[in-house]
């Protein structure tokens, strides 16, 4: 029989296998990870810590990613900013362009365009009543309503696929 501290060096191994091959379990990862659970208790208790390890790694890899997100955004408008400090001087100074040995920079008015958007006093619905050309108009199912009929008994029209979805079965650890 295995020391604990055997069964939780080979969880540590299969932990880095795994981590190394970038999350995917390979046939032989998955009969590693098999013997190990074989062992019993101390080998379900190691793959459990291993899971929390694993867990921790996926929210400190969520974190770095909103912190760089964070960081592109910052990136971004300091960009946008200095850019638009850069167009100010160019138009002041130098009517718009101005070529360097290295840069050529030059300010672009884009085309014109029009925006529509609801006013704010206005209702969509009652614009689809009497302009409906300028409404689109989306249809989907109400499946809480749909679940309540159901539920009870009720009929569903034909033409609304049910398809009932057994419960999945997963590991809780606490």
């Amino acid at each position: 029989m295995s020391s604990l501290i055997d069964v939780g060096v080979e969880a540590i191994a299969i932990q880095n296998a795994i981590v190394e091959n970038i999350g995917e379990i390979t046939p032989e990862l998955e009969a590693q990870v098999d013997a190990l659970l074989a062992k019993g208790a101390d080998a379900l208790d190691a793959a459990a810590w291993v899971v929390r390890k694993l867990m921790a790694d996926a929210e400190a890899c969520k974190e770095e990613s909103l912190r760089y997100e964070n960081r592109a955004k910052s990136f971004k408008s300091q960009c946008d900013y200095l850019k638009g400090r850069m167009l100010f001087a160019l138009d002041t100074a130098f009517n718009g362009k101005l070529k360097t040995e290295r840069n050529t920079i030059w300010g672009q008015t884009s085309a014109p365009h029009t925006a529509f958007e609801v006013a704010l006093w206005a209702d969509i619905a009652k614009i689809a009543e009497t302009n409906s050309v300028f409404v689109h108009k989306q249809y989907s199912l109400d499946k809480e309503a749909l679940k309540q009929y159901h539920d009870a008994g009720e009929p569903i029209p034909a033409e609304i696929q049910v398809t009932e979805l057994p419960g999945k079965r997963y590991l809780r650890l606490k």
